[in-house]
C-alpha cells in the first residue's frame, strides 16, 4: 500500500463519521508512520517479523569509502587499521530492545556474510583471547552511515526495514540502471 492510497483510505472512512472536521495528509501519514514503527518495533522483539521477508528493503551494492582513522568521531574506532564508511547514509532502520532490523549483510558476490556489532560488543571482542579472526563486523553510527572497522571492503549488500521507502535512493553498483527517485 503506497502513503497516498493509505491517507486516502483514512480519510476516506474518518469523512463517513465527521465530514465538518479537517485533517491533514501530513498529519495523517506522520501518524500513521509512528503506529507502524511502533507494531514493528513489538514484532521485531518478538522475533516474530523475522520470517516475512517482503517488508525487507533491499539496498544492493552500498559503497563506501575510507575514514580517516585519527578523525573519526567515534573513539572506539580510532585504534583500527583502517575504517571504511558508507558513502551514503542508509534509510533509518527500525529499532527494538534487540537492535536494528538490519540484516543479511553480505559482500556483494554473497561470498562473505558480515555481523552488524555495537560499539561495546566491537570492544569486546577486540580484547578476546580467543577470537575469530575472519568475523567481519558492520556498525551502525548515529548518523545512520555503516563503518566497517580493520578491513577494506568497498561495497555490500544488506536488507533493512524502514518507513522511508522514498529515502531509499539508488545504491546501484550500475549508475545507468539508477532510477531517480527526487
Amino acid at each position: 500500500m503506497t502513503n497516498i492510497e493509505f491517507v486516502s483510505q483514512v480519510l476516506g472512512s474518518s469523512n463517513n463519521l465527521n465530514k465538518d472536521e479537517h485533517r491533514s495528509r501530513r498529519h495523517v501519514l506522520s501518524v500513521g508512520r509512528a503506529y507502524a514503527k511502533t507494531l514493528i518495533s513489538q514484532k521485531l522483539l518478538d522475533r516474530t517479523i523475522l520470517k516475512d521477508l517482503n517488508l525487507y528493503t533491499s539496498l544492493k551494492c552500498v559503497e563506501f569509502e575510507e575514514e580517516d582513522v585519527v578523525r573519526c568521531p567515534l573513539i572506539e574506532f580510532r585504534r583500527c587499521k583502517t575504517l571504511m564508511k558508507s558513502k551514503k547514509p542508509i534509510p533509518e532502520p527500525i529499532f527494538s530492545r534487540l537492535g536494528s532490523s538490519i540484516i543479511n549483510i553480505e559482500s556483494v558476490d554473497g561470498g562473505q556474510l558480515l555481523t552488524e556489532i555495537d560499539k561495546r560488543k566491537y570492544q569486546n571482542n577486540k580484547n578476546r583471547r580467543f577470537k575469530i579472526d575472519d568475523e567481519v563486523y558492520v556498525y551502525l553510527g548515529a548518523d545512520n552511515h555503516l563503518y566497517i572497522p580493520d578491513h577494506e571492503i568497498y561495497s555490500l549488500n544488506l536488507d533493512v526495514i524502514t518507513l522511508k521507502n522514498d529515502e531509499v535512493g539508488c545504491y546501484e553498483c550500475e549508475k545507468d540502471d539508477c532510477k531517480n527517485y527526487e
